[in-house]
């Protein structure tokens, strides 16, 4: 069996991890730059996950720009309105924009503006019993700064991965006139290699097939994460309209790629056929059009930057797929490939089913951060995910090509809220008064950000060093057995 492995008081965080290039641009390996019609200008793809949550089932926001600010101006990697369940987002990256249209230069902020929001928490049927439309102050701008700038050269390709952090963000402030107001969380990975961690989803239509070197081209057609998820059979005429070329990507396969059908059983490469939609898992990376030879070559059609290296392929219109998340009640039988899973409530199931998931030896699994795991992971009581067909038969089953461990909410991070006493760099720990008692904590593993909330969110990431006695501050960690808070987020007042 082949399976390997938004509240009025701050709180938005961002993070920069610039990759191994070094200088956020200009990376010496081929496959960072693209020799494209713009290649004096750098491509930048905006790509979105997010966090679970233990609080609500949907987070539906309409995003309406993303934007690059640097020292010559402002530039718009997308413009437009685009609704989306940020929560579909828990254990994948979703490519959401792409501009081959970036000047070259130094850049050190990336606005978001977000039109609405709405948190719905579901019953077990998956109707909605509570649902918030939450007010986003400063008309919804977000602006995530660095650390410090970072340069683009003619030719880069660059990913912006948008993590939020659904769980840190809801400090909700419930006004006289009845309103929620939220503020954010997002941190921000920024990489001229292929990002780390969580795979991606594209969904889209395929254009071209090369059976010799197991690759085609795919052009993404709608969002996995889109709201609201159309019924199957409306899918194919409501696509989103407004995706070119430079959403078309390149995916190559490998021995270990398993290809499913629509049934959800397992198919070769020669069972997929232009013009039919897919979706394709695995790693985004930059185009790769530099080696010589067509089975070495990424296709080099015009203004089409990125390629995927495929984990899995379904086909079929999105939708065709679902995804059940739950919690495994049975191991994997090694005979027969089947493991039962308890699925949670809120999927339209009934309360208290457990579903035999089918496997194949085409299926893979993975954990909620891109790490390949074996059949042997799936162990009782973990959480799972699992993509697949239902089949109703002599026994219903799900036929899974693909399964994600640790995919389920984890427990709330717990919040210590107040002002800093002190700060010890050398031992990178502060003390914190909590209006009770001062605390002491652990800062050896946390990330620090200074924000402010006046026209639009803003946040900055600093240096331990730079917190200041008096300063309100919240910290997300947990407790540690002696006393001292463990924090893994320290947010600061900028004001």
């Amino acid at each position: 069996m082949r399976l390997s492995s938004w509240t009025l008081v701050p709180i938005l965080a961002a993070t920069l991890a610039l990759g191994a290039c070094g200088g956020g641009g200009g990376g010496s390996s081929g496959s960072s730059s693209f020799a494209g019609p713009a290649a004096r200008n750098a491509t930048v793809s905006v790509l979105l996950t997010d966090a679970p949550s233990t609080q609500w089932d949907q987070a539906i926001a309409t995003i309406t720009s993303v934007e690059l600010i640097g020292s010559g101006g402002v530039v718009t990697l997308f413009s437009g309105s685009r609704t989306l369940d940020l929560l579909r987002l828990r254990d994948f990256s979703e490519l959401f924009a792409v501009s081959d249209q970036v000047p070259a230069g130094s850049y050190s902020k990336i606005r978001l503006h977000v039109s609405n929001l709405v948190l719905n928490d579901l019953d077990a049927a998956g109707n909605v019993i509570d649902s918030r439309v939450v007010q986003l102050v400063g008309n919804g701008k977000i602006d995530l700064n660095p650390r410090g700038p970072f340069t683009l050269q003619g030719g880069d390709v660059l990913f912006v991965e948008l993590d939020f952090d659904m769980d840190k963000s809801f400090k909700l402030t419930t006004t006289g006139g009845g309103r929620t107001i939220l503020r954010p969380v997002v941190f921000v990975d920024i990489r001229t290699a292929r990002p780390a961690g969580r795979l991606a989803r594209i969904h889209g239509s395929i254009t071209d097939i090369n059976a010799a070197d197991g690759s085609l081209r795919l052009c993404q057609s709608r969002f996995a994460s889109a709201y609201p998820l159309l019924p199957l059979q409306d899918a194919g005429r409501n696509g989103d309209h407004d995706f070119d070329a430079r959403h078309c990507v390149t995916v190559r396969t490998d021995a270990l790629t398993g290809v499913f059908d629509s049934d959800g059983l397992p198919q070769d490469l020669a069972g997929l056929a232009v013009g039919e939609e897919a979706t394709a898992i695995g790693r985004l990376r930059p185009l790769d059009a530099t080696r010589q030879g067509r089975r070495d070559d990424d296709f080099g059609h015009d203004r089409q930057p990125l390629a995927l290296d495929a984990v899995i392929i379904e086909e079929g219109p999105l939708g065709t797929f679902r995804r059940i998340g739950g919690t495994v009640n049975a191991a994997a039988d090694p005979a027969t490939q089947v493991f039962d899973l308890a699925v949670a409530p809120g999927q339209g199931f009934s309360t208290g089913i457990a579903l035999p998931v089918q496997l194949f030896d085409a299926s893979r699994v993975f954990n909620r951060r891109g790490e390949e795991l074996h059949a042997a992971d799936i162990q009782p009581g973990i959480a799972a995910l699992a993509d697949g067909v239902l089949h109703l038969g002599a026994a219903t089953v799900l036929r899974s090509p693909l399964v994600i461990l640790d995919a389920g909410p984890v427990p709330a991070a717990t919040k210590l809220e107040g002002s800093v006493v002190s700060v010890d760099v050398a031992h990178q720990s502060l003390r914190i008064n909590d209006g009770s008692a001062d605390r002491c904590v652990d800062a050896a593993q946390a990330q620090v950000f200074a924000v402010s909330a006046g026209d639009g969110f803003s946040s900055t990431r600093i240096e331990l060093g730079s917190l200041r006695s008096g300063q309100g501050i919240v910290a997300f960690g947990v407790e540690r057995l002696d006393g001292c808070f463990v924090a893994d987020t320290l947010i600061a007042d900028a004001g």
